[in-house]
């Protein structure tokens, strides 16, 4: 339960609003108790011939006159000169034994007339208080009990309103904080961690499992405070009725604990079964919904439809294991409570029918016990039972919560690789070089993705990257951005290794455009201006035109006002959305630009256009170029041959093309032709 606890500490902030639900509960469990309480009066008025004044009445003449009883005074005076005597004779044979049972006697007169003199009282305050109240006609009477039945019900429904919305507000309200907390601290994690985790999980984590502990924490704040309130309070009215038939109800009680502390460690694991397979289905619908156009080309429907219903099986198969735990814990409750109920009303019937006020030589009531009062008893340990069978359902919601709790801190506790340095140097430029120092870095251990790469880049020089798939051209400059740190050796900008650099100056400087154009649900300026804190409009429209994307911009509908993002995003072509991304990263103004495929949706007059706009903009900031079109690195000062997480060689395209095997390899016949 230690991770579902640490989720009751979001609630803190919100302690006054779950005060005050608590108070809420405490006045329904009041008006519960109250409202059970006029069942006794209600059965007097239909069993008895008299009004409730005269049934008052007869009840203090009658523990009145038992407790003036001539014999008892008699008997009482006889103890206490019996012990008198004793004192005085202290040596008498058997004395100290006489003494004992005369003493224990009194003590048990005296208990009786003390019991009879408090009901004296009850009844006398009653007639005082309430009965005077009371009109004598017996129907009226009836009708006045059933008014304030549904005045007290009429305000318990108004109690259990506020506390069920104060619950459902600190409920939601902690639920805003998880999420926000969840969200802050995934996002800080790095690339690698994230991409491992992989999107459909963490969609997973962030909805149907905060979902869950929202459940957990709904019935932690209403049912686990509310329903037990009301156990106590008909718990202690059924005590006051006969604290020793009640005892035999409790009797049962550990038992039904056995039996829940059992189902619900079974529970916690099916649960934990439960949410894991609702990731695996969240990633099945994903992969086919992103991949559609694959699955219809490929006429893959069926396949792909029998994958998820092999998947959403496993998950109805875990489900219903679940619910047959949950199902399976009321009744068995359930049972156990009505045995404890039959119990207190099997003995409690035998004292009715026999007049006796003990059993196996046990007192259970002060008086004989009539009809009425074991029928309220009864009413009572009922009501009592209620509540306890639905904390069983509260406590298996808990499990669940627990395991959904478990599976968000997982995540939420996994600390960053790649650490944010605050009190590290920051970045404001690049004035001298970039250096890759003896930099080794792999994905998997034992599998090299990038080895022992040696490269100094200075300052406003362009460098292109070029090698096969898999070559490790990406990842090279993911460690400029620092989505990883190097297993080996390091990066260092203007002598400063990146791993001590202050994080987000560095990226501040660094400016991005990738083969897989990202947009965001917004307008069309909204994702331009992504690029650049505060930015204006005339800063926006600028940058789209430098990336000659403010022509075909202007001509939408809406012009920058266009709405973007996924679904909305298929009215922009592929070529389209890079010339967005392009215009992001000019807007930025970067100091190093990375530019990853970024020609590779673009058609050939659009890129010429582009190319004439990067000779221009590169000039003054250092540029990494990742192409696989050869005549795009027209732009370049270098280039970095790249086979196997290796520098093969590094030169100007004519030097490559002169000496370069692999190199040559990679360019087409045309260009080794005209470069020779």
């Amino acid at each position: 339960m230690r991770n579902f606890l640490r989720i009751l500490k979001y609630s803190w902030p919100y302690r006054y609003r779950l005060l005050a639900s608590i108070l809420c509960a405490l006045m329904v469990a009041a008006l519960w108790s109250l409202n059970l309480s006029a069942i006794y009066p209600v059965l007097k008025i239909l069993s008895s011939g008299g009004n409730l004044q005269q049934w008052n009445d007869s009840q203090i003449d009658s523990y009145q006159k038992q407790l003036d009883d001539p014999a008892r005074m008699k008997r009482l005076g006889e103890l206490q000169a019996t012990l008198k005597d004793l004192e005085q004779n202290p040596n008498q044979i058997e004395g100290q034994t006489r003494e004992r049972k005369a003493t224990e006697e009194l003590a048990k007169l005296e208990g009786e007339r003390s019991n009879l003199a408090t009901w004296v009282y009850r009844y006398q305050w009653l007639k005082a208080k309430v009965m005077r109240h009371l009109p004598e006609d017996r129907f009226e009477t009836f009708v006045w009990l059933l008014g304030l039945v549904i005045v007290g019900l009429i305000l318990k429904g108004v109690f259990e309103f506020l506390h069920e919305t104060l619950v459902g507000s600190v409920t939601n309200h902690t639920l805003f904080d998880l999420r926000n907390g969840f969200f802050r601290r995934a996002l800080h994690q790095d690339v690698r961690q994230i991409a491992t985790t992989g999107t459909t999980e963490l969609m997973a984590r962030f909805t149907n499992d905060t979902e869950q502990v929202g459940t957990g924490l709904k019935v932690v704040f209403g049912k686990l405070v509310g329903e037990p309130l009301k156990a106590i309070a008909c718990f202690v009215v059924a005590c006051c009725i006969s604290w020793q038939l009640t005892l035999v109800f409790v009797l049962i009680v550990p038992l039904t604990i056995v039996a829940v502390v059992r189902v619900s460690k079974m529970m916690r694991k099916a649960a934990r079964r439960v949410l894991e397979q609702m990731s695996a289905m969240y990633k099945g619908v994903r992969e086919t919904f992103d991949g559609v156009r694959v699955v219809k080309a490929f006429t893959r429907e069926p396949h792909q439809r029998r994958r998820f219903r092999e998947v959403n099986r496993d998950y109805l198969r875990k489900a219903m294991r679940m619910i047959y735990i949950d199902a399976a814990t009321g009744p068995i409750v359930e049972v156990l409570g009505v045995v404890a109920i039959s119990l207190a009303l099997a003995s409690g019937t035998y004292l009715v029918l026999s007049g006796n006020t003990h059993m196996f030589g046990i007192r259970m009531t002060s008086q004989p016990m009539d009809f009425e009062t074991l029928l309220q008893l009864y009413a009572f340990l009922a009501a009592t039972a209620d509540p306890i069978r639905r904390l069983t359902s509260v406590y298996t919601k808990i499990q669940v919560a627990e395991a959904a709790s478990n599976r968000i801190f997982e995540l939420y506790d996994r600390m960053p690789a790649v650490t944010a340095n605050r009190d590290g140097a920051r970045l404001v430029g690049l004035s001298e070089k970039i250096e890759f120092k003896n930099v080794c870095f792999s994905y998997n251990p034992g599998t090299a993705t990038l080895s022992n790469v040696n490269l100094t880049v200075k300052a406003g020089e362009t460098i292109a990257l070029v090698g096969g798939n898999g070559s490790g051209k990406t990842t090279l400059l993911g460690l400029v951005l620092r989505f990883y740190d190097p297993d080996h050796g390091g990066v260092f900008i203007d002598g400063v290794n990146l791993r001590t650099a202050h994080l987000r100056s560095l990226r501040k400087m660094i400016g991005l455009v990738t083969q897989d154009t990202q947009l965001f649900d917004g307008t069309l300026f909204e994702n331009i201006a992504f690029g650049k804190r505060g930015a204006t409009r005339e800063e926006v429209e600028e940058a789209a035109k430098k990336a000659h994307a403010h022509e075909f911009i202007v001509a939408k509908t809406a012009g920058y006002d266009t709405l973007m993002g996924q679904g909305v995003g298929m009215q922009f072509s592929g070529g389209e959305m890079q010339k967005i991304a392009l215009a992001r990263a000019i807007l930025r103004d970067p100091s190093i630009l990375i530019l990853d495929e970024f020609t590779s949706q673009i058609d050939a007059a659009s890129e010429k256009d582009i190319h004439e706009v990067l000779k221009d903009f590169v000039k003054g900031r250092t540029v990494f170029l990742i192409t696989h079109k050869l005549h795009t690195l027209e732009i370049a000062n270098r280039i970095v041959v790249m086979d196997a997480g290796m520098v093969v060689d590094i030169g100007t395209h004519a030097e490559l093309i002169a000496r370069c095997v692999f190199y040559q390899r990679l360019c087409d016949p045309a260009s080794v032709r005209k470069a020779a």
